[in-house]
């Protein structure tokens, strides 16, 4: 009678089991850094690139184009005019069309905290010639997550630059 082996052995299995968990202990470590780092040079970029539409919507609807900052999100929005004598008020009102409401990726997040815009601390907005009106100087907003942090600055003019 022939006995067929098929199968792996208890200690076979075991053996392969340790060098897989030696492999991931090593790999995973620099893949966690590297996977933070893209979701923040991701959000950085989102950031930038909407704070841009923003700029160019303002510009195309010739109205004012709020963004509002959370520390998980912001969203924006044009801001028609319904306050005090049809001027602008800083507030999405239920006729007013939202732009966007991107929120942030997980572990990332704005510091709303170190918000210093000088109207209203969490919230910026662009005039119809795409310029932010109530920045005298270049404004920081933090973006950051557990390990790194980066800043995006607008000016006056409505430049916005990733520092």
């Amino acid at each position: 009678m022939i006995r067929k082996n098929s199968g792996f052995t208890a200690l076979e299995l075991a053996t392969t089991i340790a060098i897989v968990a030696v492999i991931a202990a090593l790999v995973m470590p620099p893949y966690l850094r590297w996977n933070r780092a893209r979701r923040l040079e991701g959000a950085v970029v989102n950031l930038t690139s909407d704070l841009e539409m923003a700029k160019v919507r303002a510009i195309r609807e010739n109205a004012f184009v709020v963004v509002v900052f959370g520390a998980q999100n912001y969203t924006m929005f044009i801001d028609t005019g319904d306050g005090v004598g049809g001027l602008p008020n800083w507030n999405r009102d239920a006729d007013e069309q939202q732009i966007l409401n991107r929120k942030m990726p997980a572990g990332v997040q704005i510091d709303t905290g170190s918000l210093s815009f000088p109207t209203i601390n969490d919230k910026v907005r662009f005039n119809g010639r795409g310029i932010p009106p109530d920045i005298l100087a270049p404004e920081i907003i933090p973006v950051a997550n557990t390990v790194r942090g980066r800043q995006v600055s607008v000016n006056r003019l409505g430049f916005i630059n990733v520092q």
